[in-house]
């Protein structure tokens, strides 16, 4: 029975141990709260979109309801045009396109820029949390870069940035093969 006794209090809980080991005699104090390594942590629930509110019904199961810990997912660039380092044929004007999604709000705004200029895109909105961002314009021969930003109701950003060529795609340099280094020859003894 003894031993079943100091098994038990031997056993006592991690955080109730002190670390430099007890002194005979002393009882350990109760542990109130957290731990000391831990912090409380709450985040604000995401409200849902003005869309959703009317499509919620009373048994909601436990698989759709949002998680208080989880954070609202950002809004997603996808589908771009043209393609990333992608060639376009020069002369006619090019089509700078991308479909934009919003995860976790619906969308609020968004900008394409190319090389570094807005751009004055249309924004095409199928729904509050689908749209598509385009414009088209002659650009000339060479490298571009395209940037879009997405910004969704609850604040959270979003966005893509990609380069595409427009004409022939400048060629690397040719480089010359070097032949190999030839030993030195060291000449026999007693031969030519």
């Amino acid at each position: 029975m003894l031993l079943v006794l100091l098994l038990l209090l031997g056993c006592g809980r991690a955080i109730d141990r002190p670390l430099s080991g007890a002194a005979p005699g002393t009882v350990a104090p109760p542990t109130v709260g957290l731990p000391p390594t831990l912090v409380p942590s709450f985040r604000p629930l995401p409200s849902p979109s003005p869309g959703a509110a009317g499509s919620e019904s009373a048994s909601a199961s436990p698989s759709t309801i949002a998680s208080p810990s989880a954070a609202p997912a950002p809004p997603i660039v996808r589908t771009i045009a043209p393609p990333a380092n992608g060639n376009v044929p020069p002369g006619a004007p090019v089509t700078i396109s991308a479909v934009l999604v919003g995860r976790g709000a619906d969308l609020a705004t968004a900008s394409l820029a190319i090389d570094g200029a807005d751009s004055g895109a249309q924004i095409d909105k199928r729904t509050p949390r689908d749209w598509t961002i385009h414009t088209s314009r002659p650009l000339p021969a060479g490298m571009h870069t395209a940037r879009v930003l997405v910004r969704d109701g609850s604040n959270a950003a979003g966005g893509f940035t990609w380069q595409f060529t427009v004409g022939e795609a400048a060629e690397a340099p040719a480089t010359q093969a070097t032949p190999p280094a030839k030993p030195n020859a060291v000449p026999k003894p007693g031969g030519p």
